[in-house]
Formats: structure tokens, sequence, C-alpha cells
């Protein structure tokens, strides 16, 4: 098939799309729960059922039939300024990948399908509340989905379960409708035993970690996990992703001490690879060697993480000795030797524009180191 003829299927018709709409009650108003926090404006129990002949462009499918998602109960702030939102919704998603999960729902055309969908969305580790000013998230995506699909109560519980058992969460808008807002509290006290029981690990993982300094903040999104430490706080990374089992899923964790924030993940065998910093963040790792403690300085510089050794000196009798120094740790997919070497690495894209995807060949390290380097992080 020629792109021509791709685009045809996927290109949207916007005469026909707003002409068949214009038949559909479907007020922009009804899909705001509040304006300027303060009239409160109800959905109705029935959320408008689209034609199924509409010619969909699919990374936007469902957002031209229900609206674009309101702010959470509030005025407008600017962006990235959102009182309400979480932590991890203020890190934003790459809006090509949510594009991409969002149209495998809108093609979806039997709960099967849809399962299959949020089961690999689920097991890519995507955070699937994760959304841009103005979107629905994935998990939000799919209730607006199997309402456009016709779905039934019973396959609309079991995928809401699906999600609601990974951390979804879902804007009040949508809890306003009846159906939805019934099956959510239907599921809520056995999704909140679970949730308990994840929070509290990721709690007791924290709180081990510390070495100094105090646990201030957590939470989970499918696999990724936030905590956020005292300014003053020294951890040892390797415990949290041990104690949660994020090592066995391949997951990753935001590691926030003070004002600086840093993104760790999790690949096979217990290797923890340091892919990206917030804006302005800088952190000492600290790492036991033979000759002492050795310090390496991580601070963020447009796309980039700088990588610098602070005891030059003992870095150097290190490599004289051959001493492997963080052998479960890698940096933007690099050990710590190259990454040194190199003196930098590209962020993975968690917080900077660019997007950078690093080769499955720089992770070959993974099944082959398995001592841990118990590096602990603080902030400069």
């Amino acid at each position: 098939m020629t792109s021509k003829d791709q685009n045809k299927k996927t290109n949207v018709n916007h005469k026909k799309i707003f002409g068949v709409l214009e038949s559909v009650d479907i007020e922009q108003s009804k899909f705001v729960s509040k304006i300027n926090s303060q009239k409160e404006i109800k959905l109705e129990d029935t959320m408008p059922f689209p034609s199924r002949n509409v010619q969909i462009n699919y990374g936007k499918g469902l957002d031209y039939i229900y609206g674009t998602k309101p702010l959470s109960n509030q005025a407008d702030y600017p962006e990235g300024l959102n009182p309400f939102a979480s932590a991890l919704q203020k890190i934003k998603p790459s809006a090509e990948k949510l594009s991409c999960f969002k149209s495998a729902v809108v093609r979806a055309k039997s709960p099967n399908e849809l399962h299959k969908a949020v089961d690999e969305v689920l097991a890519s580790g995507a955070r699937i509340n994760a959304c841009n000013d103005g979107e629905w998230s994935f998990a939000e995506y799919v209730v607006l989905g199997t309402h456009f699909h016709k779905f039934d109560k019973a396959d609309r519980k079991k995928l809401i379960r699906k999600l609601m058992l990974s951390g979804a969460e879902f804007h009040d808008t949508l809890l306003q409708n009846k159906l939805v807002s019934e099956i959510y509290n239907e599921l809520q006290p056995e999704v909140q035993l679970q949730r308990d029981k994840q929070l509290g690990e990721l709690r007791k993982a924290g709180e081990s970690a510390i070495q100094e300094g105090s646990l201030i903040d957590l939470e989970m999104d499918n696999t990724t996990s936030y905590i956020e430490f005292s300014g003053n706080s020294e951890v040892e990374v390797a415990k949290i992703l041990e104690s949660t089992g994020l090592n066995k899923v391949l997951g990753s964790s935001v590691l926030k001490i003070g004002n600086s924030a840093v993104g760790v993940k999790s690949e096979k065998g217990g290797i923890r690879d340091y892919t990206d910093m917030s804006d302005g963040s800088s952190v000492m790792l600290e790492f036991p060697t033979s000759i002492g403690k050795l310090n390496i300085v991580l601070y963020q510089e447009a796309d980039q993480v700088q990588v610098r050794v602070e005891n030059k000196e003992m870095w150097a009798e290190l490599q004289k000795r051959g001493e492997e120094i963080g052998k479960n740790c890698l940096f933007g997919g690099v050990k710590l030797k190259e990454a040194v070497e190199r003196g930098s690495f590209t962020r993975c894209g968690i917080w900077s524009e660019k997007q950078k995807e690093v080769s499955e060949k720089l992770f070959s390290w993974a099944d082959k180191v398995r001592e841990n380097s118990k590096e602990t992080c603080r902030a400069l």
C-alpha cells in the first residue's frame, strides 16, 4: 500500500466528521465538571454514541468525539504549574507514543482486542495516567473507547479493573457518567486494598534505602514509582528497586531529593540505568572501592547529563589497578568508565524535549553483571 493510500484511510475528513456530530448532542460544556472552580456542571448519565461510519484520525480519534480533557476543576494555569497534577503527571509523556497507544484503542473491534492493547501498554511500562495538557490519559482513553465501541458492562468492568489495579486514575468528568461511576465504585474496595499494599511496600523500600534524611512523598503509575526525599537525604538506590521488585519487571523510578530529580530504569539482572535528570538537577553518587569511596557527580545541561569524577586521583589509581566501579550500573545505557570518558550522555526524554532511543547493544551488559555496587545518591 502506498503512503498516499494510507493517508486516505487515516486523514481526517473534517466536513464529514462535524456533519455527523451536528446530529449528536455533545456540547462542550457537558464535558467540563467545573469552570473557574465555581459553577459545577454535571455530565449526562449517557455519553453520546457517535456514528461508527465517522472517518477518524486514529491518533486523536476520540478527542474529536468527546472533546478535549477539561483541566482539573480549576481555572487555566500556565503549563507545568497545574497544582492539581500529581508529581508523575507533571512529567509529560512522549506525544508520539501516547498517540500510538490511543490509536490501538480506536482500532480495537472487540473486548479481546482492547484487552490486548491494554496488556501491551502495561507490559511496556508506560505511565497510563500520563497526559499532555488538554488530552486524555491512556487509561481515560480506554474508558472512552469502551463507550465508543458499545461494550457491555461486564466487558467494561474487566478493562477498568485491569487499569485500576495498575494505578489508573480518572478525571471527575468520566466519573460523573452513571455507568462508569457505578463500575468504579464496585471495584474501589478491592482495588484500594491492592493499591494500599503496593504503596506500603514502596514506602518500606524508600525508608529502608535512607541513610540520612527523610521520605516526603511517593506514588506509582503502572511500573513507574516516584519517591521524594528531603534535601539532606542520602539514599541507597539499589534497595528501592530490589525491595519493590521493579528490577524483575523492567520498571523505572523517579527519585527526587530536594529540588533534584533523577530517572533510574531497571534492567535485567538488577542493573540500574541512570537515564535522565530534571532541569537544573545535580546529584552525587558515591561508590565503594578498594581504596575508599569514589564520588561521581551527575548534573543536567541542555539535553545532556554531564558525568564528572570528583576524586580524579582516586579514579586514575583505580583505572591503573583495573578495578571496575559501579558494576551494576549503567549511565544512558553504557558502563561508568565509558560514561566518564565521554563526559556525558543524552537524556532519555523523560523531562527533555528531545527523545532518544538507546540501542539494544548498549544493554548487552545486563545479563553479564550481577554484583551489587551499593552506590548511594544525594543532592548537591
